[in-house]
């Protein structure tokens, strides 16, 4: 028993590993894009996208997005998509683009607006 749970761990523990060097993601489009059903789609050669992950959340996280950076981002997904699957809303909320980057250095304080 110890020896299978040992072999299963290390083919997923591989597959784990390929997927995320190989570049496979899982991109999540909402129902507000115009150029793309909401859809759930894997990409290939997506570095700039988390496992899972959304354009809003992506272009969220860049100090100076874009003001177009999403619309870019959805149009290239449509073309380079490999699956599109239905959308689903808990890998959407999953994504959570309406938080803050963890990691910025100003995302947890509260800055003064100017008047």
């Amino acid at each position: 028993m110890k020896i299978a749970f040992q072999v299963v761990t290390g083919l997923l523990f591989l597959f784990i590993v390929s997927v995320w060097l190989g570049g496979l993601r899982v991109v999540v489009v909402p129902a507000s894009s115009l150029l793309m059903y909401p859809a759930t789609a894997v990409v290939a050669d997506g570095y700039a996208y988390r496992m899972i992950d959304s354009p809003q959340a992506m272009c969220g996280r860049q100090t100076y997005p874009a003001t177009d950076c999403e619309q870019v981002a959805i149009r290239k997904l449509s073309r380079d998509a490999l699956v599109k699957l239905p959308f689903n809303r808990w890998l959407y909320e999953f994504t959570d683009p309406e938080r803050p980057a963890r990691g910025n250095l100003f995302g947890e304080a509260t800055l003064r607006k100017s008047i």
